[in-house]
């Protein structure tokens, strides 16, 4: 692993601003999720060209990092980096073919492994990646006929209506595959976490005989409603995932994002206990694609919840902020986290300073949003992100942030502090405990030597201040340069994001 660097000219700088500051908290809070949607179907966010040459691969890989370069400066904690959009994967797979989307041609190898290559390329920047995985989606018009293809429709695994075709989640075998699957990568690679987003039955599909999985239902679940039935085929998914995460590796998150708009009080918030969400917007997922996020909070088989609120403040029947605040007291009623998703989209063709200002407010509104005080916001997407960077990095992302702790983890034992921490040459380093679980972070602070205790820690016991965070690495060394009247100290992190007791430089 390198060693990491900071310009400290920057970093001493940048606390002079800070200590200066009437109010510290402004800059950010020491947890937030700030996370990235990076899109590989179509090319949206990368790669801009697919092939499998040496030529194209060197372009594909100095792409990719370029990108994550952007949400290193841009102070961002996560990239949720999609690795399967079309029953495909930018990963070496036994169970399903290499996405058209990286080498040009479905079920042939690019000649490397995107995954593993984005995997180490986000830890080496201090990045948390998330594997993102579209569970169903097999295609939105594309008849593919690879190996696996033509087995999976002999073997009736498929579902269409209209043009988009689903693996069947009303088959026992389908919903195996898709924890296989997660099984293969989440056992395969160094993630950090694993999220779904919001495809599952096609959109509008019908209930009533006309309906493919008609016959499954009547043989299957009579007694229950069409709609019922299908939900609660997305809701053992949902569960058999989670099981798998965290039989496997316990220290790895699960999250989905869905649709913006769920429970109102005409579909699940009722059954559920939940109030239901006042917006004017209908909450379409629930009868059309067949998604209860309520469902999945309830049964506590998520850590963490990313609807894709894409609508502004001013919007007439989807407002941003009530969304927001519904969505943060169901999360919070059920014991989860909720990290909206807002959309860049508006950046693409009116990158105007009062679009960009509606962007911040909805940041801000998910921090005031917070009930737990571990708040956060995924951008979609990726390719947007600098038109926006210079923006976050002035105000709310000024100042490093941590992930927040997982309340799924708050019962483990606490996390071992390191070791050996020592100052040689301009690089901290240290010893760590490692931990097949998940990857282990270690977080490095910097602060004025012979400073009051009560002035170094947070004043709701969460560990050192925020603004003294240098940032994270997941070696065991850190480039400092000179410390002049600066000091250091460095915890660990587990894959919760639970904080060790920090070590310091003596």
């Amino acid at each position: 692993m390198k060693s990491h660097f900071i310009r400290f000219e920057i970093f001493v700088m940048l606390l002079t601003v800070l200590f200066n500051s009437s109010d510290l908290s402004a800059a950010g809070p020491k947890r937030e999720m700030r996370g990235v949607w990076l899109t590989t179907v179509w090319g949206i966010d990368w790669p801009s060209v697919t092939g499998s040459s040496q030529k194209v691969c060197r372009q594909q890989q100095d792409e990719l990092k370029a990108l994550l370069d952007r949400c290193q400066a841009a102070n961002l904690t996560s990239v949720f980096f999609q690795v399967r959009g079309m029953a495909d994967v930018m990963y070496e797979s036994s169970l399903e073919p290499w996405s058209a989307f990286v080498s040009g041609k479905r079920g042939v190898s690019p000649g490397w492994d995107p995954l593993k290559f984005a995997v180490e390329e986000c830890h080496r920047r201090g990045l948390e990646c998330y594997a993102w995985v579209n569970p169903f989606r097999w295609s939105s018009g594309t008849d593919y006929n690879s190996v696996p293809d033509r087995r999976w429709k002999e073997q009736g695994w498929l579902l269409t209506y209209g043009k988009y075709t689903v693996f069947n989640p009303g088959l026992e075998a389908v919903r195996q595959h898709v924890v296989d699957i997660c099984r293969e990568i989440v056992s395969g690679y160094d993630i950090d976490g694993l999220v779904f987003d919001d495809y599952f039955y096609p959109n509008h599909i019908p209930e009533d005989s006309s309906a493919p999985d008609y016959d499954l239902w009547q043989a299957e679940a009579p007694w229950m409603t069409f709609g019922d039935w299908r939900r609660a085929n997305v809701h053992k998914t949902v569960a058999d995932v989670h099981a798998l995460v965290s039989d496997l590796k316990p220290g790895l998150r699960f999250g989905i994002s869905p649709a913006g708009i769920a429970g109102k009080k005409h579909t699940s918030a009722p059954k559920w206990g939940m109030t239901g969400c006042e917006v004017k917007g209908d909450d379409w997922q629930y009868s059309e694609i067949y998604s209860d996020p309520l469902g999945w909070l309830y049964q506590g088989t998520v850590d963490f919840i990313s609807p894709q609120i894409y609508w502004p403040t001013t919007h007439a029947v989807a407002p941003y902020e009530p969304l927001a605040r519904w969505w943060s007291e169901a999360a919070n009623f059920y014991g989860r986290h909720f990290y909206a998703s807002i959309t860049l989209a508006p950046l693409d063709k009116r990158n105007t300073n009062s679009e960009r200002q509606e962007l911040l407010r909805q940041i801000g509104i998910n921090r005031d949003s917070s009930l737990d005080g571990d708040q956060g916001t995924v951008l979609y997407s990726a390719k947007h992100l600098y038109k926006l960077a210079s923006d976050l990095t002035k105000s709310p992302f000024a100042l490093k942030s941590l992930t927040p702790q997982v309340r799924r983890g708050s019962s483990l034992d606490p996390v071992e502090a390191p070791t050996a921490l020592r100052l040689k040459g301009g690089v901290l380093s240290w010893h760590g405990k490692g931990n097949a679980a998940a990857p282990v972070r270690y977080a490095v602070y910097a602060f004025p030597k012979n400073l009051p205790h009560d002035e170094l820690v947070e004043e709701n016991g969460d560990g050192l201040r925020a603004c003294y965070l240098l940032g994270v690495v997941y070696g065991e060394e850190f480039r400092v340069g000179s410390p002049g009247s600066y000091s250091y100290a460095v915890t660990a992190l587990d894959g919760f994001s639970a904080e060790s007791e920090p070590v310091f430089l003596k």
